[in-house]
């Protein structure tokens, strides 16, 4: 087993002990009962309607996670990105998971919660709050190439066997297929914002929030939200990430501010790769003055 391999499974472990044998618990000693009236957090989401049988849906996406990353981390090595067979499937039915998981979460607060109130949608009220996006992108990059300044990345690699790429940015900078290389702009630029700001900040965030407090829910969900994506070198850039698209959430009280920062945290990673693969000259320079690391 791999450094990396441990280090997620910890992390792993952790969001699992500090939610369902700490924080649930907890709640449970303190407030469930006859008279006993808990206090519900204030903030900007609305966790009204949200319940205490919600932790049987975060326990379905935890295990949903938890599973997907130990078939991935045990499982057999593919082979070459050459010989792989049936890509554009496999990225659509990853695009169908995404829709999949967002239509859990429909279900999951079906008849409970007004979803457009929950999570802010209403168009004519937040649309000033995505012009934000691009700064907040370039205070996470501006933290990310402070990291690479101090051989973070360098001293997190020596962990990690191979490139430490995820099979997304390889599949960007290796494949020649025009489809496959729409299909992973597609899955990283619109499914995955869609799909894990539902699940991450419109769910499991104010579940979470619901039953402990703001800074909890916070870093619970930014820990969980790096943990899941299985890539050691990625994991402190996006657990920060994930804290912060939590923070504009909960700042905003609408979705759409995550949704808009992750879009354009995703595109400018992708738009990058896609220079990368057409101006390999360009390679040398932005991986010294920029540092980026692919995070979705």
């Amino acid at each position: 087993m791999t450094i990396e391999v441990q280090v997620i499974d910890t992390v792993l472990a952790l969001c699992a002990g500090m939610l369902f044998l700490w924080a649930v618990p907890s709640y449970a000693l303190r407030h469930v009962g006859p008279g006993r009236i808990p206090p519900l957090p204030r903030g900007r989401v609305s966790i009204r309607g949200f319940a205490l049988g919600d932790m049987v849906g975060i326990s379905l996406f935890f295990g949903f996670y938890a599973w997907t990353w130990w078939l991935s981390s045990r499982g057999e090595e593919t082979g070459e990105l050459g010989e792989r067979e049936g890509l554009s499937v496999g990225l659509l039915f990853g695009l169908f998971l995404q829709g999949l998981q967002i239509l859990l979460v429909v279900i999951l607060l079906f008849r409970r919660v007004n979803l457009v109130e929950a999570f802010g949608l209403r168009w004519q009220r937040t649309w000033w709050q995505v012009v934000f996006a691009p700064v907040v992108v370039l205070m996470v990059w501006a933290f990310m190439v402070f990291l690479d300044g101090t051989g973070y990345n360098e001293w997190i690699s020596s962990f990690v066997e191979g490139d430490g790429e995820q099979e997304t940015v390889k599949l960007l900078g290796e494949s020649g297929d025009p489809l496959v290389l729409g299909l992973v702009a597609v899955v990283a630029c619109v499914g995955a914002p869609l799909a894990e700001e539902v699940v991450f900040r419109g769910y499991i965030y104010a579940v979470v929030k619901r039953f402990t407090n703001i800074p909890f829910a916070v870093i619970f969900s930014g820990l969980l939200f790096g943990a899941v994506h299985g890539n050691l070198l990625a994991l402190l850039p996006l657990t920060i990430l994930g804290i912060v698209l939590a923070l504009a959430y909960e700042y905003t009280g609408s979705l759409w501010a995550p949704i808009a920062i992750h879009f354009c945290f995703n595109a400018a990673t992708v738009v990058a790769q896609f220079i990368l693969k057409f101006k390999p000259e360009l390679l040398e320079e932005l991986e010294k003055n920029a540092g980026l690391v692919p995070l979705w």
